[in-house]
């Protein structure tokens, strides 16, 4: 029996995908200051950067690589003997600390959102321990204070970045029309996602609410 013709009117749903593609991808680890991020940095990667008690040790970003642990490619290893093992590795950022206000430049401002933005993945962290020794850049510790800063900062960047890109496409728009779909989508895709930021939500709940 001949295989069964595909309906011309339905449309392939294909699976969506958020974020960049490539072999190498690198994650950035983000936080306010002096919360542990070049600690952490040393003992995942095996490095020893500075990591003092005051705000801003880290100015430039320190990178490093690390093997990524895969029982699937020891097996594989195992069984078929290459005559040379390269595993996966993931290149990993210690980021300078941020503060409430870094997208209108305070602290490090724009120089940490952009180290941010060369980054496929981030790795917020949050400091939980209380301290008198390790100080603290809003005077006292409160991670849930401290998440909501990350993420608010992050998010006015994020406008910032859309309505620039709002306002190329938008020309398009209006010159094509209809005849270019592709501009027209990402238009109105940009635009729910600036309303969602603009509400203090992330993106990602928009692709999940629908």
């Amino acid at each position: 029996m001949p295989p069964k013709k595909k309906d011309a009117h339905a449309e392939e749903q294909s699976p969506l995908f958020l974020g960049r593609f490539g072999t190498s991808l690198k994650i950035g680890i983000v936080g306010v200051p002096n919360v542990g991020k070049s600690t952490f940095f040393n003992v995942l990667c095996k490095q020893s950067i500075p990591a003092e008690n005051f705000p801003f040790c880290t100015i430039a970003p320190n990178e490093s690589r690390v093997e990524v642990p895969d029982a699937r490619f020891d097996w594989l290893c195992d069984h078929f003997k290459p005559p040379s093992r390269v595993p996966a590795y993931l290149s990993v950022v210690d980021i300078a600390g941020l503060v409430r206000g870094a997208s209108e430049g305070e602290g490090l401002g724009n120089a940490f959102l952009s180290h941010i933005g060369s980054c496929d993945a981030i790795f917020s962290m949050m400091r939980i321990f209380e301290d008198p020794d390790v100080s603290h850049v809003d005077g006292d510790v409160d991670p849930i204070r401290d998440t909501e800063t990350i993420f608010h900062e992050l998010r006015l960047k994020d406008v910032e970045y859309l309505t620039n890109n709002i306002e190329k496409v938008a020309k398009i728009v209006a010159r094509m029309g209809d005849k270019d779909k592709a501009a027209k989508n990402e238009y109105e895709t940009m635009l729910k996602a600036r309303t969602l930021l603009n509400e203090g939500k992330d993106i990602r709940k928009m692709f999940m609410e629908q």
